[in-house]
């Protein structure tokens, strides 16, 4: 192999850095030769300058060692080099006959110091001694044993990942190490990595490839070994691979966008997780998202059983949006003309395949995802879109296209070897192989190294073996069937006899095959299994697991695939039309036994997809199960599963699977199987011992105390002990047939787990009913609001009626109630509308540049008048208030607050004999006379913008009269005085003549448009009784509300309040909350009662409306139909689209 090694050079860089053990003085200072203690000084040993003697490089004059090549760096104000390989022409003169030897170093920022590392050509991995280490770097485990050029062999302390930076450029690389004692070895980079920074360059091209070296003692074809492979092409079994060109996701527009909410990571996974993400930041596999994005899946963390997380995204709501393309699988009738004479087969798995798949921009975010770190989008293709398999086949096959005897069987790439002789074909196999990796390392694939099988006899395809000896059945797929143990009882007869009495459509004579084995099912036979059962049992199997009975796979026709689980085993069998291609069966491991029935469901499901991998993968499966439960649970969002059952999932995502529930009696193939199942534990690895890793316990956020607290007490709890056993044993499909003190959990059956003592809905611990009340008041220890203990127990803990058990406690929490905040709007309650001008008129005080006035404003037309006011007495404000009553009439009715002119002897003396009805509004509600309150606001801009523009005030207020009202077609004016009055601005003399306008229509209407948009957000509050216990509402800020008693309704939202400190308070419904209400949510009562009586409590429709506040509580149609919630959702505040959004 030819190496070229370039000196790696940065101008002009000024940043310092420290060398340590400099090779010049032996000491540490800064990265700059004028700082060394050496420079400029002759060395005693050899006479040049610049270096010490204990650094010489020249040997002792008797020295009897083999010379080597000086190594050494070079350093300059203008620039450095990081790679300087030097040797010493004396010393190579003296030395010609010995093999020349050079060393290549380069020098990498490990931290703040710069290492001298060696690049080591032919090593397979990285090396650094422990004393270069920080102290705090955490080591781990490593089972990789050291060969060392001299044979001996040398075992790491462990191994860690660092980050090192090139000086140069500033490139920042993550490097895993193995790391040995200080004495063992000098820092090494092996091939791989001194490749990938760029430290060296292979040309490929021209490497001359030996295809074997044939010796007197070894046979060719053990010369490239699997070592050997993965050594010459380390590059293409590490990092991650990219194929060319990108992938562009289509949509169908017509769905709507779904954006998913972050959800909870339990504390002890958000460290792994955050680097994680960094991790994959920095390999390009996702980036963090800045814009907005329609689409946001949810995202879901899994722990790997080496304790790292693994990040996924649900991506069920995306896929039902995606325009899927089918790629053709290629059939066995396809690839069996050239497999005729293939007697060796290599088995190539393409390393986390998916990401080979780059992501065009725009499609990239289509799968944002967020996380508690912010959202990012994935740059590769992630597991889990529906279209992945069949783009990944695709991309895969144009990059390998035209290589000869290599053929991709689903997602394993399969070369063969041929030849006449198993030589030749071994030298065949060999010749391809190399091809295929070196194509491989042209189109930047990356192989699974575990996964990779070396020069097999035989190899599983489709339902067939690929042998030296040409095509043959594979016998896995019959070998449920023909190792099936004989029956041990009655019932099993029963269940054997139900299969083939289905497989008999297929094979007339089948039944007659079973007369022998039906007689042991009659009442009168005695249980006694011979040599003739044993035989016709045998006949039996062999006739089932042959034609006619066993279907070829064919391509064309849809995929069925039918499984079931019992207590201790799982059947599966693959089905097209009805009739069998495969089956499959194994037993359960002791701890799969303890899962939850809906748990051992799914794994059965996991099991047969990925038994029959080669058949179900790409395509279409449709899933018979007789357990109705898992049809719903596969279309729910993962994050809503259970621990366990979210791995399982993560597991068929893959997969386009179609789950439909049939009937148990009709389940016959797949029910016999798990009852008599193989005694082998797993056939498909990892996959079962990963899944049984999972312990939700773990990432629950509740002291090891309390769950040791809710452990006992489940057991004491009867009813949790039934739920167990019915989770257990599995719900049965009708309510009715379930145990009535556990029919509340029926609705959410498929989130129930049962684990290490504890049940679990999803992610969240079953509450018993002794430790129910202890919980709530832990929650509110902090005395959070509703929504704030909703959301805390919401996160780790449930029981039935846990939302409104907690929402009564915090309602009945007497230091939450007296520091309470001021309660929500109620809805608007107007006016009733006079049927003719200053029938009713509003009053009120306000102040302006230092002086009082008056204002008078008529609920008819908004006619207002401002009077000044020398002082505030109640004369005063009466004599002004003649004024005009004698001008425009006595009204019926005049409102006012209750300030002292108004609640005076000489008013009320005023009101009786001017005949017209005062009436007040509560103290400290406003509102009530808004009419008089929206007119000041009006006055005070009038008055504050003729006087900033230095103009006539009343011109201005002569022009606001003559105004037409919004969403009205005649102005004050006209409404009060039946014509306009004349302004500065021409006016049509039709306009000044009265004319008698019929308002009152548009009044109303303009009155209703502006209730139904204030009532939108806003509620009544529920009604109080007399003797009914209240908390007070103080106007000062910053106090606490007082307790009181209800003495008497003044007025529909007005009552009389007896203080428990002494005195009587008269407050408006919404300054007072009830002791035992539901604190921040009180009742609803959808009536509304109108005034009648005395009192104003009313608030007047402005044209300017706040549309803030909380949403009812009610749920109606558009139509006005009430919705009823069901009962599932009672724990859960819902809300209307828009209200959730506000």
């Amino acid at each position: 192999m030819m190496e070229e090694v370039h000196a790696v050079q940065r101008a002009g860089y000024q940043k310092q850095y420290r060398v340590t053990d400099c090779k010049f003085c032996g000491k540490s200072h800064d990265r700059n030769k004028v700082k060394c203690p050496a420079y400029g000084k002759k060395c005693k040993k050899c006479g040049k300058e610049n270096h010490f003697a204990v650094k010489c490089k020249m040997r002792a004059e008797h020295s009897k060692k083999r010379s080597v090549h000086n190594v050494a760096e070079c350093d300059s104000d203008e620039y450095e080099d990081i790679l300087c390989v030097t040797g010493s022409e004396a010393e190579q003169a003296t030395d010609s006959k010995k093999e020349t030897e050079t060393k290549l170093f380069a020098g990498m920022l490990l931290g703040k110091d710069i290492v001298k590392f060696q690049i080591d050509c032919g090593a397979t991995c990285n090396v650094i001694p422990v004393n270069l280490l920080n102290p705090d770097t955490r080591l781990e485990d490593t089972k990789t044993l050291l060969v060392m050029y001299n044979k001996s062999k040398l075992r790491p302390l462990g191994k860690c990942k660092l980050k090192l930076r090139n000086p140069r450029n500033q490139k920042l690389y993550q490097l895993e190490f193995q790391v040995v004692n200080k004495d063992c070895s000098v820092p090494l980079l092996g091939k791989r990595a001194s490749e990938a920074m760029k430290l060296i360059k292979v040309h490929y091209e021209n490497i001359m490839a030996l295809d074997s070296i044939v010796t007197s003692q070894t046979p060719s074809q053990e010369q490239w070994t699997l070592e050997q492979i993965r050594t010459e092409y380390a590059d293409v079994f590490t990092g991650d691979g990219c194929l060319d060109g990108v992938y562009k996701v289509e949509i169908d527009e017509s769905i709507k966008p779904v954006q998913l909410p972050k959800r909870r990571v339990p504390v002890a996974m958000m460290k792994p997780l955050k680097d994680e993400l960094q991790d994959l930041v920095h390999r390009e596999i996702i980036s963090p998202v800045e814009r907005s994005t329609d689409w946001i899946s949810g995202m879901v963390v899994v722990q790997k059983s080496n304790g790292k997380p693994r990040v996924c995204i649900d991506t069920r709501p995306l896929n039902k949006a995606l325009k899927r393309s089918h790629f053709p699988m290629p059939t066995i009738e396809d690839i069996l003309p050239d497999l005729s004479k293939a007697k060796v087969f290599t088995v190539c798995d393409v390393k986390s395949g998916f990401w080979h798949v780059k992501l065009e921009e725009e499609s990239s975010y289509l799968t944002t995802f967020s996380t508690p770190f912010g959202r990012y989008r994935w740059l590769r293709m992630p597991m889990g879109i529906s279209t992945a398999p069949e783009i990944f086949q695709r991309k895969l096959t144009q990059a390998l296209e035209n290589l000869p005897g290599l053929y991709i069987i689903a997602d394993d790439i399969l070369i063969t070897g041929q030849g006449e002789t198993q030589e030749a074909a071994e030298r065949d196999h060999d010749d391809k192989l190399r091809l295929f990796l070196n194509r491989c390392r042209q189109k930047n694939i990356k192989l699974n190294a575990e996964k990779l099988k070396l020069r097999q006899k035989e190899v599983a395809y489709i339902g067939h073996l690929l042998t030296a000896d040409g095509l043959k059945i594979d016998p896995e797929k019959v070998r449920a069937i023909n190792e099936m143990p004989q029956p041990a009882d009655v019932k099993a007869v029963q269940r054997l006899l139900g299969m083939v009495n289905y497989l008999a459509k297929f094979c007339p004579h089948l039944s007659d095959q079973c007369e022998v084995l039906r007689k042991l099912t009659h009442k009168d036979c005695e249980w006694s299994w011979n040599k003739q059962h044993e035989d016709a049992f045998i006949k039996l199997k062999g006739t089932i697991t042959n034609a006619p009975v066993l279907k070829y796979y064919s391509p064309e026709e849809e995929l069925t695939v039918q499984c079931d689980a019992s207590d201790t085993g799982l059947g599966a069998a693959l089905m097209q039309n009805g009739k069998p291609i495969a089956f499959a069966s194994r037993a359960l491991t002791q701890t799969e036994r303890g899962y939850a029935q809906i748990e051992k469901e799914f794994l059965a499901l996991v099991f047969s997809m990925e038994k029959f991998h080669q058949f179900t993968y790409g395509r279409k499966v449709t899933v018979q199960s007789d357990h109705k439960p898992l049809e719903n649970i596969v279309k729910k969002p993962l994050l809503s599963a259970p621990k366990r059952l979210q791995r399982m999932m993560l597991r068929i995502q893959k997969y386009d699977v179609d789950v439909m529930y049939v009937p148990g009696k009709d389940m016959l193939l797949a029910d016999t199987l798990s009852r008599a199942y193989l005694p082998e534990h797993s056939s498909c690895g990892s996959v079962e011992a990963e899944i049984e890793t999972v312990n939700m316990v773990l990432h629950l956020p509740i002291s090891e105390q309390s769950l040791n607290a809710i452990r006992v007490a489940t057991e004491q709890d009867a009813t949790l002990q039934t739920l167990q056993q019915t989770i257990s044993k599995g719900w049965p499909n009708e309510k009715c047939k379930v145990p009535s003190q556990v029919r509340l959990y029926f609705s959410f059956k498929e989130e129930l787990s049962f684990q290490d003592g504890i049940i679990f809905r999803g992610e969240r611990a079953i509450v018993p009913d002794s430790l129910r009340k202890e919980i709530i008041q832990r929650i509110h220890s902090s005395h959070l609001g509703v929504e704030g203990c909703l959301r805390r127990a919401r996160e780790c803990v449930y029981w039935p009626g846990m939302t409104e058990q907690i929402k009564t406690h915090v309602a009945k929490c007497e230091i939450c109630r007296s520091l309470d905040v001021k309660q929500q709007r109620e809805t608007l309650l107007p006016h009733e509308m006079p049927n003719r001008p200053w029938a009713k008129v509003g009053t009120d005080l306000f102040c302006f540049d230092n002086r009082d006035y008056l204002i008078t404003v008529d609920y008819y037309s908004n006619f207002w008048e401002i009077d000044y006011l020398p002082d505030t007495k109640s004369t005063t404000v009466i004599k002004k208030l003649k004024a005009h009553f004698a001008r425009q009439g006595i009204p019926d009715t005049v409102i006012s607050d209750n300030g002292p002119q108004f609640t005076s002897q000489e008013f009320k003396r005023f009101s009786r004999q001017w005949e017209f009805h005062h009436r007040t509004s509560s103290p400290g509600h406003a509102q009530s006379n808004g009419k008089a309150e929206s007119a000041v606001k009006t006055a005070k801009k009038l008055l504050l913008k003729a006087k900033t523009a230095g103009q006539d005030p009343y011109l201005a207020m002569l022009d606001h009269r003559n105004t037409p009202s919004q969403g009205l077609n005649s102005s004050p004016a006209q409404r009060l005085l039946s014509r306009c009055t004349r302004t500065l601005l021409p006016t049509r003399t039709s306009l000044l003549q009265p004319t008698i306008l019929q308002a009152q229509l548009d009044l109303k209407s303009n009155q209703q448009r502006q209730c139904s948009y204030y009532n939108r957000f806003a509620r009544d509050l529920h009604t109080l009784k007399n003797g009914d216990r209240v908390r007070v509402q103080p106007f000062e800020p910053h106090t606490v509300w007082r307790p009181g008693t209800v003495g008497k309704q003044i007025d529909e939202r007005s009552y009389e309040v007896h203080m428990d400190s002494g005195g009587v308070l008269r407050r408006n419904r919404k300054h007072l909350r009830s002791a035992h209400g539901l604190g921040h949510s009180e009742t609803t009562h959808p009536e509304t009662v109108r005034s009648t009586s005395s009192e104003v409590d009313t608030q007047t429709c402005t044209d300017t409306l706040s549309h803030t506040g909380n949403c009812s509580k009610q749920l109606t149609t558009r139509s006005g139909r009430t919705v009823t919630l069901p009962q599932r959702y009672k724990d859960f505040v819902m809300y209307k689209g828009k209200e959730r959004r506000q």
